[in-house]
């Protein structure tokens, strides 16, 4: 049994010319390591996963780096976010210039390792996620609209004109008949007076936060980010910023049920989100042999430089300094080379959300949240190192934490070929 998941159409082969290849093609699928033992699933994931397996440097302990993210606080060394350009202070600076070596990161000898997994290769783009927001809309436009869904198309002035009855805030702002013509989903995207928390899934609200531009600097001018950031074309390519610990959890949760629902044979994968073990295990792989466009491994790199000088992620380089790596503000999902597992951006460009719980202290002043890894375009390189972890409420949202995910079948299974690294 093979499932093939989100895959291109092979090229045909023409085995009349080409008798060598059918040789070749029976070869690969007698293969031992291909072959699914009784009770096992073949699965066979697109380019856009990375495979990992078997043991990697394991983190030391000892030098993790606890950080806090925005007003200062006594259990964790505090990261300015810059919302209200305020003075640094010393601890401040002192995490900005902060360096921790590889040989420091991880332990001498230890390794760690774990089921194997495919995690994707990018961050989720703002593309990804709009398709979830678009899926919850069409779903309630077939349950409570039914004359609309089933006689007009997606893009019809007339299904846009129900789905923005819907979400206004006042019904004196719904179209008028002279404008229903020309109203397209873009410009509903830009409509004022919209709810958009009433989209929902599983009844909790799913669309991003798109006013943390502005929430997280107050007097920087990011007010056209909070228009284009999240629906215009330009960005589809870009991290999904603005959302919960518990919105990129439902995105995980309608995913896996996509998957069910199309898998002809009953075999799905299960979508969620990194723990911080199996985050650290993809982000510390050291290729066999590294690729010509690699950006190597922590492990044997000075983080956020290659062997050359030049920046491999995009971080806050300096203070005041946001642009010397090459981007201001988050960059594209496959910016810069991927490491040696093939995942682009596992330090930089936005943080990302884990599944596990993080504290520091115990008592009455103790801080809980959803540990966050990777540092983020925003942030000092010390949040960038692979031992550093952050936290947030599970309901937080910011302009610099989005998510990757993890992908693992239902069902005992074998990959497909080899890993590439």
């Amino acid at each position: 049994m093979v499932v093939y998941l989100n895959m291109r159409s092979p090229d045909l082969v023409n085995f009349r010319k080409h008798i060598i290849g059918i040789g070749l093609l029976g070869l690969l699928f007698a293969a031992p390591s291909l072959k699914a033992q009784p009770g096992e699933t073949a699965i066979k994931m697109d380019k856009f996963w990375s495979y990992i397996s078997g043991p990697q440097r394991a983190i030391n302990d000892a030098n993790r780096v606890n950080y806090i993210i925005g007003p200062k606080h006594s259990l964790g060394t505090r990261v300015n976010n810059f919302t209200d350009l305020q003075p640094l202070d010393a601890s401040d600076s002192q995490f900005m210039v902060l360096h921790v070596p590889a040989s420091d990161v991880y332990e001498a000898e230890k390794t760690h390792d774990g089921p194997a997994f495919y995690i994707s290769k990018t961050e989720v783009t703002n593309a990804q996620y709009r398709a979830f927001i678009m899926d919850c809309i069409a779903q309630w436009m077939r349950e409570n609209r039914k004359e609309i869904a089933s006689n007009y198309k997606w893009d019809s002035p007339e299904y846009i004109k129900a789905v923005n009855g819907w979400l206004q805030y006042d019904a004196a702002d719904l179209i008028s008949e002279d404008s229903l013509r020309k109203f397209t989903w873009s410009e509903l995207w830009r409509s004022r007076n919209i709810d958009w928390k009433r989209i929902t899934y599983q009844g909790k609200p799913i669309f991003p936060n798109t006013l943390v531009w502005v929430e997280d600097f107050a007097y920087s001018y990011n007010e056209p980010l909070t228009k284009v950031y999240f629906h215009h074309p330009a960005y589809d390519n870009f991290p999904v910023v603005g959302v919960s610990n518990v919105q990129a959890t439902l995105f995980c949760q309608w995913k896996t049920k996509g998957a069910l629902e199309t898998s002809k044979s009953g075999s799905a994968i299960q979508y969620r989100l990194p723990s911080e073990a199996e985050w650290e295990r993809a982000a510390s792989v050291i290729a066999k042999k590294t690729a010509k466009k690699s950006s190597g491994s922590p492990v044997n790199n000075n983080f956020l430089r290659n062997a050359k000088g030049c920046y491999i992620a995009n971080y806050h380089t300096a203070i005041g300094d946001f642009t010397r790596d090459g981007a201001l503000y988050p960059a594209t999902a496959e910016s810069y080379f991927p490491n040696d597992a093939g995942c682009y951006n596992m330090q930089g460009n936005v943080a990302e959300w884990t599944s596990n719980v993080m504290q520091i202290g115990n008592d009455d002043s103790a801080v809980k949240g959803y540990i966050i890894k990777g540092g983020a375009w925003n942030l000092p390189a010390a949040a960038c190192t692979i031992g550093s972890r952050t936290f947030l409420p599970e309901t937080s949202s910011t302009s610099y934490v989005g998510f990757r995910l993890v992908a693992v079948p239902m069902r005992k299974y074998k990959p497909m070929g080899t890993p590439e690294f």
